[in-house]
Parts: structure tokens; sequence; C-alpha cells
């Protein structure tokens, strides 16, 4: 029986084109014990008042205003005011400002939660330009597993959207301020405590992109940047937290997705003018962080021999990567 809450955190910041089209799209939900948060980051257009009209018009809206602080501090500060108001076997669950979701989003990823006897889940996601989702398919995979297992799938993303997550999940966990690849340093903490994780492949959440987007402009806007080794201060944190548990197989898979890693965001470099490179390409620090992970992670049991064959090509030849272009997918938005 579905009867626990859902809290929708927003962070909001310039996306006052979008806003409408994201809050309407909760709103809409089939499921009815919807709250939603919006976080305010400080906001310099024309989103707080537009959050100010739907808190105005739906009792199940919060309007949290805040100066800015960061996606990171945007989805804290949500978390914070849920402390006091959210019982630890609700549900919490991320949508960024210029998505939107199906409606039956929370009808459906609770009903999975309480199938599987699961704390977190992970939905499938259409990605582009539309404002609607295309029909659905008429097949959806569904699957379940320990949370360690999961951490070993593939298809389990590192990104906080496109989940929901048991509120007690959060209890000592808050997203780190002031970095990129937010997402890196906490998904796996969070999955690691779900104790059962699921995962469905039925598109219930929309990713849109836009040219003003966060990732879209990551690798043209990284040469100089102070976030330049956040992705690897991530995975240094995650190995440090698996050797600490003795999970030397989450060690090992975690220096699969830091090779993984390298790969993309050396082949990503290369597409540019050597000008525009970051620090990373023009230095061949990727390449020596792909040789420093590359045998401690080869012999990692459930690497397919298609990936540990283009692993080792690229060891050996790691610009054939960027001729063939594509081999694991150009996509540095969500991946791994």
């Amino acid at each position: 029986m579905l009867y626990l809450k859902i809290y929708f955190i927003i962070p909001v910041f310039k996306t006052e084109k979008y806003l409408p089209r994201c809050i309407d799209s909760v709103l809409r939900q089939t499921y009815r014990d919807t709250e939603i948060i919006l976080v305010d980051d400080g906001s310099p257009d024309g989103s707080p008042e537009i959050c100010d009209e739907y808190k105005k018009n739906y009792p199940n809206v919060t309007v949290i205003h805040k100066e800015n602080g960061g996606l990171s501090s945007a989805r804290n500060a949500g978390l914070d005011y849920l402390d006091g108001i959210a019982a630890e076997d609700d549900y919490i669950t991320f949508l960024d400002s210029d998505d939107f979701v199906r409606e039956e989003f929370a009808e459906r990823m609770i009903s999975l939660c309480e199938s599987f006897g699961a704390k977190a889940g992970q939905c499938g996601y259409e990605k582009g330009e539309a404002d609607m989702f295309s029909a659905p398919a008429k097949k959806v995979a569904e699957t379940a597993a320990d949370a360690e297992t999961m951490l070993l799938n593939r298809d389990l993303k590192s990104q906080s959207c496109a989940k929901i997550y048991q509120k007690a999940l959060f209890r000592d966990i808050r997203f780190p301020v002031g970095v990129l690849n937010e997402d890196e340093f906490t998904t796996y903490r969070i999955i690691y405590a779900a104790e059962t994780v699921f995962l469905t492949d039925e598109k219930l959440y929309y990713y849109f992109q836009h040219p003003n987007s966060i990732m879209s402009g990551i690798k043209k806007n990284m040469k100089g940047s102070p976030h330049l080794m956040d992705w690897m201060n991530a995975y240094r944190e995650r190995i440090d937290f698996f050797t600490e548990q003795n999970k030397p197989i989450q060690v090992q898979r975690t220096r699969e997705k830091i090779c993984t890693d390298a790969i993309l965001r050396y082949c990503e470099q290369k597409h540019l003018k050597k000008e525009d490179r970051d620090e990373l390409s023009r230095t061949g620090r990727y390449l020596k962080i792909y040789r420093e992970n590359f045998p401690k992670m080869i012999t990692r049991r459930g690497i397919s021999l298609r990936r540990r064959l283009m692993y080792v090509i690229f060891y050996i030849a790691p610009f054939s990567a960027v001729r063939v272009g594509t081999i694991f997918g150009k996509d540095t938005a969500y991946r791994k």
C-alpha cells in the first residue's frame, strides 16, 4: 500500500524559462502525497517570483530563498529543511529545475521500492531538447540487488537525479559545496547504505539539454579552472572509503571508473584546438592517471571481454580512441 510522502527537492537558479514546466510535472503526479521543496539559490532572474507564485497557489509547495551557493548548497538546504518535518522512511528525490518527470514517476518509484524492499532506486531517462516524453516503452526491465552488487553494475549511474531515496540514507550525508562532480562524492555512499537497490529502465525522468546547462560547457570551460581535479578527488575519497570498509572489489571498480573518465576526458580534449585544451591534457596527465590505475583494475572479474579489449587498446595506443571517436561514448554528463 502506498502511503508515504515523497519530497521533490528542486534547486532553482536562472531557469525561469523552464521552471514552470518542471514544477507542473510534479504537480501532475498520480501519487498524491507529494511535496515540492523549491530552493531559490539566489537566482537573479524571475525564478524567485515564479517560486513564490506557486507557493501561494499550491499548499504542497515550499520555497526556500537563500544566497547563491551552488547546486550542492541548494540541495543541502532542502535536506536540512526536511530534517525537521519528514519521517525517516519517507522518500526524497532530486529534480533539476530545467528537467521534468512523467506523471507516474513518484507512484512507480515508490511502488518499486516497496515491491523489492529497496531503500533506493534508479529509473531510466530520456535526454534532449523536447518539451515532452516520447511514447512509453511497451516492455520495461526491472531488477534489484544488494547495494554492493549494484555498485558494480554499469547501469547504475552516478548522478543524483532520476533516483529515489529513503530519507534516512541522508542522515549523515550531505553534498560537498564548492566542487564540480558533486554526485561522485556522494552517490556511492548513499547506495552503499541502502542495502537493497532497484533499477528500472522505464523512462520516467527527462534530462533537458540546452547550451547554458552546467554539463554542456564543462569540456570547453575547464582550462584554468580550479575544479579541474574535482572528479579525481572524488574517486580518491571513494577509494579511501572502500579501503576502510575492506571492499577490494569496490576499490577496483573505482579505479575502472577513473580509467573510463580519463579516456573520456582525454578524447574530449583532443577534439579541441591545442590552445583551448586544459592543463591535464597539455601535460599528459590524463594518460598518466590512466596508466597508474590500469594494472590495478584490469584484473577485476566482471569486466566484459569487449571493454577489457578497449582498455588494453587505449593503454597501448591512446590516440586510436580519438580516431574511432566513440568507443566509450562522448557524453560525459550521464556516464559510467
